[in-house]
């Protein structure tokens, strides 16, 4: 499994073993924690696996009505967990280059309270990203379309690379180069300054009486 396109076969493959654990194990060579499967619509199959050395794999299977794409029938998102939690829940990543600068793109969770969305949008997502801002670039990936992001709710937290598909430029990407970048971000994300920021932000987050029960 050199590459990330060679984990994309075993993927492939793996629709054929029912989701097996046995065939998980045979196919990825880490040791299965856990494996969930649902269905969605389209005939569209979404399955997770979870190893226990705190990798994992989201897979979707699909299928491709194109005639001229039937190597094109799934796809996949590796992912490291990591002790980063957060009040609430945000994703952010690195994105394409704009006159010459990557950016950054973060998402946080939707609240039906629309004044909690609100007061989201004003002061939480500034905060995080003046946080995230200065260290971004280290969430470049390896080709022009691909990228590192981390995602925290209160219950876990992880480090994602970005999906693989047929006709991704990055399923190039070595597989121990994404996990060496996971590893790099989790301790940049560990370093001290980091973490008071970031605790700094949901600190001040719970003391807004909107977020008291709120369901998100």
């Amino acid at each position: 499994m050199e590459t990330m396109g060679d984990l994309l076969e075993k993927v492939r493959e793996f629709a054929y073993h029912s989701y097996a654990k046995e065939e998980a194990k045979r196919l990825f060579g880490w040791d299965v924690k856990e494996i969930k499967a649902t269905s969605g619509e389209n005939d569209e199959s979404n399955v997770v696996v979870s190893f226990e050395n705190g990798y994992l794999l989201y897979i979707n299977y699909f299928l491709n009505l194109d005639p001229t794409e039937t190597e094109d029938t799934c796809e996949f998102t590796l992912g490291m967990r990591t002790d980063l939690r957060s009040r609430i829940k945000y994703e952010v990543h690195y994105a394409s280059y704009i006159h010459g600068q990557g950016y950054l793109r973060l998402r946080v969770a939707e609240a039906k309270n629309r004044m909690l969305q609100k007061m989201l949008e004003e002061f939480y997502v500034p905060a995080l990203k003046s946080i995230y801002k200065p260290i971004i670039i280290n969430f470049k990936g390896f080709y022009g379309r691909d990228y590192f992001g981390v995602e925290a709710d209160p219950a876990h937290g992880e480090i994602h690379y970005s999906p693989v598909r047929y006709r991704s430029e990055h399923k190039a990407s070595r597989v121990w180069d994404v996990i060496a970048r996971f590893n790099e971000l989790d301790a940049l994300l560990k370093e001290p300054q980091i973490r008071h920021a970031l605790a700094e932000v949901d600190l001040q987050l719970s003391f807004l009486p909107s977020i008291v029960g709120s369901d998100l």
